[in-house]
């Protein structure tokens, strides 16, 4: 027999792993450009030690990814599990696998992934009854040589406006930012 908390868990889970899923889905296949409509207007994302805060600041860190020029990227999202299921409030846990290669599809083989992760959702169901990330923060756990570009970029360049012209060329970080982030430089 089936509990009823575990059907209203379900379908938590359900509705997080959607929001995920259509999350990364724009990401991978959009460039992000709807990517900050997923949060609250004060939402926070988070990648390691970056922190992009607000629509606009999550709207401003994909505007510049996709100044970095063709790139695919992939993200995988497994072993998700509600662990705070609620009404209007859930938070969902799990694990992220990134590839990424310059260009466009198909593309030949990869070195494997540029980033495992681990992620943490925390939602909010809001009075149009659509679920929103109130944060999302995703701790890596293995890292490649070519770090993303979430864990490369200096959010305060971003948030200055201080990016150059060097923005458009293939190098991972806006002038004068910070080294880009790697387990030997976090």
């Amino acid at each position: 027999m089936t509990d009823k908390n575990d059907i209203d868990e379900s379908r938590v889970w359900c509705a997080l792993h959607h929001l995920e899923c259509k999350y990364w889905y724009d990401v991978d296949f959009n460039g992000g450009r709807s990517a900050h409509e997923f949060y609250q207007h004060d939402g926070l994302y988070t990648v390691g030690q970056n922190r992009f805060e607000g629509r606009d600041g999550i709207k401003m860190f994909y505007d510049w990814r996709r100044r970095r020029g063709e790139v695919t990227t992939r993200h995988f999202i497994t072993n998700t599990f509600v662990i705070t299921p609620g009404e209007r409030r859930a938070k969902m846990v799990g694990s992220m696998t990134i590839y990424r290669s310059r260009g466009s599809p198909p593309l030949g083989k990869t070195d494997g992934p540029i980033l495992i992760a681990d992620f943490t959702s925390d939602c909010v169901r809001g009075d149009d009854d659509v679920w929103r990330y109130a944060s999302h923060i995703v701790n890596p756990v293995f890292v490649d040589s070519d770090a993303p570009f979430s864990l490369s970029v200096d959010p305060g360049f971003l948030a200055a406006g201080r990016i150059s012209a060097s923005a458009n060329s293939h190098s991972a970080a806006p002038t004068g930012a910070a080294e880009p982030a790697s387990p030997a430089n976090p």
